[in-house]
């Protein structure tokens, strides 16, 4: 891959590179110096004026940044401008420039600019992302692992292959402060060790991904629970529809399974107390170099099933699948009875003051929804909001939904969705009228969208990464169930804003059915 020289990292200038600034210094013509030492063999005519300035002041601004790296700030100032041609001027830069020459390659210290090692182009697009200091760059990098490169803007994979190697070969001089052993350049991925599975057993000398545990031995600490606890999770999975809901499971579950298998004890062995360690755990799983790293491929040896301590809503919403888990394990027989399981962290108590959830307000948000006066969001939300009542589907399975799910006769509209086993569902006139809003928001006023289209799909999409992904993939890409639960929860807040009550209590699982009333 040809690599562009403006994002190399700054060196040491060559002998030549020495030569040509100490006769810029002594004030020989640019044209000439530049004809003499940086004429290229192959270029058939001498360089202009303003080519051989040019190509100096490049090597001057070399020459400034190798001085500041051997915290020689008085050299830097004496070649900045490089104007003055006084004899007493003049012999100074050449014996500064004689000086620097017989100095060595500097070494990057945490504490340097990353102008002083990168150059110039480089430099601007990493202090525009708030990396000032080399510190600033192993930090992240160490944080986020190989894939550091895609949390800074305007930084791609060319640069991130230079910015890699440069900290790889600076691990040495760097120690502590360099980068950990997984972060690599983006060609070095394919290179990776292959993870090799391992058995679910006490002692497992670094974790594995669900699908790379294997059955452990009937003779092993713990090995027949284990083992019956391994195939009871993943038929508990195969039961999970759609694929985020599935891979929040499997994550959740194969942390519990990796936790039960170091303490030497099966899930059916849980007790309350148990599990008030379990909470504890994730809230700082320890050790951490066995349990914490960046995020990776799940085929990977470096793989591990956190990226850190879990805050207390991540504690809340990975119990919640634990309780999902152990639930099922009762009704299935593997489990005599569910041990108690906390329902919030201890951060979470003041809950309990929040005032109560009424329901009419929903009501009064459905009819605020349709009101001739909002806008685009507003109407994307209230066809979410009726094709829930009417077909009763959650957000999960609504995001899934093409155009193609619909069918219309004399008798109505109906929906064919995966949970309704293939069985056809009436959708109410409310839910048909709101859909075709929706649609005429999207472009399709008096006609049915294509059937690949997205069922439910935002009309505009931000200038965001995202929203530039979901413009390019077309007319499948539609509101992910994290997006639909976003924005009913953000119109909810407004709506509440407006109307001067409070907002909290609010789930989007209240408007699948209609308030009751006297």
């Amino acid at each position: 891959m040809a690599q562009d020289p403006s994002l190399n990292a700054v060196t040491k200038l060559t002998r030549t590179e020495f030569a040509v600034v100490r006769a810029y210094a002594q004030g020989m013509r640019p044209v000439d110096i530049a004809n003499r030492y940086l004429l290229d063999p192959d270029e058939d005519e001498h360089l202009s004026e303003a080519q051989a300035i040019q190509r100096i002041q490049a090597l001057r601004d070399r020459l400034v940044q190798f001085a500041l790296q051997h915290g020689r700030p008085e050299i830097a100032g004496m070649f900045e401008a490089l104007r003055a041609r006084s004899g007493v001027g003049m012999s100074r830069r050449v014996d500064a420039v004689s000086a620097l020459e017989q100095l060595g390659q500097g070494y990057p210290q945490p504490q340097h600019e990353v102008s002083l090692w990168f150059k110039p182009s480089l430099a601007r697009r990493l202090m525009a992302a708030n990396i000032r200091r080399i510190e600033d760059l192993t930090s992240l990098a160490n944080r986020r692992g190989s894939s550091w490169w895609r949390a800074v803007p305007r930084i791609g994979a060319q640069s991130a292959e230079v910015i890699a190697h440069w900290l790889v070969r600076q691990r040495p001089a760097m120690g502590a402060a360099a980068v950990n052993a997984y972060v690599l350049p983006p060609a070095a991925h394919a290179h990776r060790d292959a993870l090799v599975p391992l058995a679910l057993a006490p002692g497992m000398p670094y974790p594995v991904p669900l699908e790379h545990m294997l059955e452990p031995a009937p003779n092993t600490a713990a090995g027949p629970a284990l083992a019956s606890d391994l195939a009871f999770v993943r038929a508990w999975l195969q039961e999970r529809r759609t694929p985020h809901t599935r891979n929040s499971y499997r994550r959740e579950a194969e942390r519990l399974l990796l936790w039960s298998a170091a303490r030497k004890a099966g899930l059916q062995a849980l007790e309350a107390c148990d599990l008030h360690a379990y909470e504890e755990f994730l809230a700082d799983p320890q050790p951490a170099a066995f349990w914490c790293g960046p995020s990776g491929a799940r085929d990977r040896m470096h793989w591990r099933p956190f990226e850190g301590p879990l805050g207390p809503s991540s504690v809340a919403a990975a119990l919640r699948v634990v309780r999902a888990l152990l639930r099922a394990m009762v009704k299935a027989g593997h489990l005599a009875s569910a041990p108690l399981i906390p329902r919030q962290t201890a951060a979470a108590a003041p809950t309990a003051q929040i005032t109560p959830f009424v329901q009419p307000d929903v009501e009064a948000f459905v009819v605020w929804l349709g009101e001739a006066r909002q806008g685009p969001r507003h109407r994307a939300a209230l066809a979410v909001v009726q094709l829930m009542r009417s077909a009763g589907l959650p957000l999960s399975e609504l995001a899934a939904l093409r155009c193609a799910s619909l069918q219309s006769s004399a008798e109505g509209t109906f929906l064919r969705s995966a949970s309704s086993r293939q069985q056809l569902v009436a959708l109410h006139t409310a839910a048909r009228q709101a859909l075709e809003a929706h649609w005429a928001d999207r472009g399709w006023p008096s006609m049915m969208p294509p059937a690949q289209a997205a069922l439910l799909a935002p009309a505009v999409h931000p200038a965001t990464t995202r929203g530039r992904n979901k413009r390019l993939a077309g007319i499948a890409a539609g509101y992910s169930a994290t997006g639909l639960d976003q924005l009913l929860r953000s119109l909810w807040r407004r709506f509440c804003e407006q109307r001067g009550v409070p907002s909290e209590g609010f789930t989007p699982g209240k408007l699948r059915t209609r308030a009751t009333r006297a």
